[in-house]
């Protein structure tokens, strides 16, 4: 039936009830549309800010680094260890089978604890300088959570380590360790032998520490007159910038904050990976791009497991070295509160839909019954049927 031809008493009900559902029907959209924007804003808020305290942290951390390396090689003890390792050096025919031999194989501390040994018992002058400024650097070592300090002579000798790994006592210029970065590291010193230089060498596997991911950080040591006496460098930990990017408080069930070299690579491990993904897992992704050129921002994308998240992204620079951080979070995790308040919207409109449905049709039909009433008793007096009563004649309305 047209509604054209509807009786007024079914028109009436059916336009209020239908205007009032309309209006709360679009109530509720809007409703739930701001909420949703809100929501997803504050998301967007939060996350920004963990990045950013994320970077602000770590970036402190990296320029900690540089300056226990500025303090440490500019503290006479530095200097003097270095002359007494190299004057003990010196005297022995063939250092790197002898130290090693004392301080490696004839170490009587187990693989990975070798730098609890003070000192060899052979009696040399390089055991006595060991004796004497092992106990310290170690201190160092432990104290701010470095995995290695190393010490070399001009020429290249590595005269002392802390932990005491396979490239102790070689030479890295045309040793066996000579191409590695720690080999680079060392002869960017040497051949910036000035003070303050200081070069950084981004995490590579690094084979004397069993192929483990390695950085290294370096500065060149000056005697008293200013001129080269040697190269201090220092083996930087991932301990430490895993600490910082895997804090949970904030992230909920499903966020996480790394950081990635320029060559795409992970340099500190997913949270959701059960075995280090530090070089291995590779992110190519559209924010990992845009971080990777200089941009900062945030985006809706796929991360690198292939899921949906919202991703905050940002540029970190240190020494020369580009770093891109990202802290993400999956969509599902972001959007369960707006389902639940849509789903919480669409439950509270409905019933107040169906009470203003009620209401409307109660109000309409009390306007549309006596109007066919009336219709009905002017038909008949139309028909000059005088006899009937006009029905609501005492009615204000």
């Amino acid at each position: 039936m047209r509604i054209a031809n509807m009786k007024l008493s079914v028109k009436l009900p059916i336009l209020v009830v239908g205007l009032a559902v309309a209006a709360a029907s679009i109530a509720a959209y809007v409703a739930e549309n701001r909420a949703e924007t809100a929501l997803e804003e504050a998301a967007f808020e939060k996350l920004v800010a963990m990045r950013e305290e994320r970077a602000s942290r770590l970036e402190g951390y990296l320029t900690s680094i540089s300056e226990d390396l500025t303090i440490l090689v500019k503290s006479d003890e530095v200097l003097d260890a270095l002359t007494a390792f190299q004057t003990g050096w010196n005297q022995v025919a063939d250092p790197q089978s002898t130290f090693q031999k004392l301080y490696i194989k004839d170490n009587p501390y187990p693989t990975g604890e070798k730098e609890k040994l003070d000192a060899a018992r052979d009696g040399s002058s390089y055991s006595e300088a060991h004796a004497h400024y092992h106990p310290w650097f170690r201190e160092v070592l432990e104290d701010r959570g470095y995995y290695d300090i190393f010490l070399f002579d001009p020429d290249g000798n590595l005269v002392y380590t802390v932990f005491k790994e396979l490239d102790y006592a070689t030479n890295l210029v045309n040793g066996e360790w000579a191409s590695t970065d720690l080999g680079k590291a060392f002869r960017a010193a040497r051949n910036n032998s000035k003070a303050d230089f200081q070069a950084f060498l981004d995490f590579q596997p690094y084979a004397p520490s069993l192929g483990a991911p390695a950085s290294f950080i370096s500065t060149p040591v000056l005697d008293r007159d200013g001129k080269l006496a040697g190269v201090l460098a220092f083996q930087m930990p991932i301990g430490r910038i895993n600490a910082i990017m895997q804090g949970h408080a904030g992230m909920g069930e499903t966020g996480e904050t790394y950081v990635m070299g320029a060559d795409g690579l992970m340099r500190s491990d997913s949270r959701f990976g059960t075995e280090s993904t530090i070089l291995k897992r590779r992110i190519d992704t559209e924010p990992a791009r845009r971080a990777l050129k200089g941009e900062s921002g945030f985006v809706v994308a796929d991360d690198y497991r292939g899921v949906k998240v919202l991703s905050a992204f940002q540029p970190m620079e240190f020494m020369g070295t580009r770093w891109a951080l990202l802290s993400e979070i999956d969509m599902a995790e972001v959007e369960q509160p707006v389902f639940a308040l849509r789903n919480t919207i669409m439950v509270t409109v409905g019933g107040i839909a169906v009470v203003i449905a009620g209401c409307g049709f109660w109000f309409a039909r009390t306007v549309s019954v006596p109007i066919g009433r009336m219709t009905h008793v002017m038909g008949r007096l139309a028909k000059d049927d005088l006899s009937v009563e006009v029905p609501g004649a005492d009615r204000k309305d």
